[in-house]
């Protein structure tokens, strides 16, 4: 699954996905995996008092994940630093509504990272084993 996982991200780099630089708030697409055609996402960057990383994630038309593996449950949020040893880093889940909309928060301590959502069989994982659906690569500096 490992070698899947990167190989979908090294796609949607070499699709040119644009590396974001935000002095203040800026609001970034996300790529979209094949499996969600109808899925739009968007993130809005913004720093934080303290310097951290916020980010505020929105989806629509963004199905169920049972409907887009019926051995997942959960969206995952995750992040990773662009050195070659970092780790990946489980945000929280992603909830999608009835109206197969939703959103996440969240605060990370990078300003260079890879944003991207999988679809997983817990919310708990603690690395990703799912395709990549939503991907983005944030820099703040």
């Amino acid at each position: 699954m490992k070698t899947t996982h990167g190989l979908a991200i090294a796609l949607f780099v070499a699709t040119g996905l644009a590396t974001a630089s935000c002095a203040g708030s800026r609001e970034l697409r996300l790529a979209t995996n094949g499996d969600i055609p109808a899925a739009e996402s968007t993130v809005k960057i913004s720093t934080t008092s303290n310097g951290n990383t916020g980010f505020h994630l929105a989806v629509k038309h963004l199905a169920a994940p049972q409907r887009v593996d019926a051995n997942t449950s959960a969206y995952v949020v995750w992040t990773r630093g662009s050195e070659s040893a970092a780790e990946t880093q489980n945000m929280g889940a992603l909830v999608v509504d009835d109206n197969l909309s939703g959103s996440f928060d969240g605060v990370t301590p990078l300003n260079t990272f890879d944003l991207f959502v999988t679809a997983e069989a817990s919310p708990l994982v603690a690395a990703p084993t799912g395709k990549t659906l939503l991907y983005t690569t944030v820099a703040t500096q």
